[in-house]
């Protein structure tokens, strides 16, 4: 094999993993500018940590969290119902899905880790902070799976199964 075919060979490869990538939640508000722009301060806010809200659209879920790995929808009295699943996800107790509070100002209350979101675990933390997880915390941390409900294009729960 000629290194040039080598040299070929490797850029393709590198180009097949990049567009493989899920875009990160930057690019994703990058995307929507015009919407995340028009949103309240505290609401810009959660999707900037990754974050929902009850009422949430599909297009501000996306940017928070991201492309889902499932989507089953159905029609029903109630109206059109989707469920959003998100295999993988990293939360820190049971009942931690907490999703913003309806007044401005408003913490969620308990902790919500993702895989993506910003001050998420790391492994290599050395010192602790109070809102950065240390190693030691990684045993507190469940993976499961997040559903979120969605009915007639707005969020009305979130739970996490194990």
């Amino acid at each position: 094999m000629k290194p040039t075919d080598l040299a070929s060979m490797v850029v393709l490869f590198i180009a097949i993993l990049m567009s493989g990538c899920q875009n990160t939640r930057a690019s994703r508000i990058q995307e929507n500018a015009a919407l995340f722009a028009s949103l309240d301060p505290f609401n810009r806010k959660l999707v900037s940590d990754g974050l929902f809200d009850h009422g949430f659209t599909p297009e501000l879920l996306y940017m928070s969290l991201g492309k889902p790995n499932r989507v089953d929808a159905m029609e029903t009295d109630r109206g059109r119902i989707e469920i959003w699943s998100y295999r993988n996800f990293l939360y820190g107790q049971e009942g931690a899905v907490k999703i913003g509070g309806s007044t401005p100002g408003a913490r969620p209350s308990g902790t919500v880790l993702s895989s993506s979101a910003p001050g998420g675990p790391s492994l290599m933390s050395t010192k602790a902070s109070p809102s950065q997880p240390t190693v030691t915390d990684v045993n507190d941390v469940t993976l499961g799976t997040l559903y979120i409900e969605l009915v007639e294009g707005r969020v009305v729960a979130a739970r996490v199964v194990q």
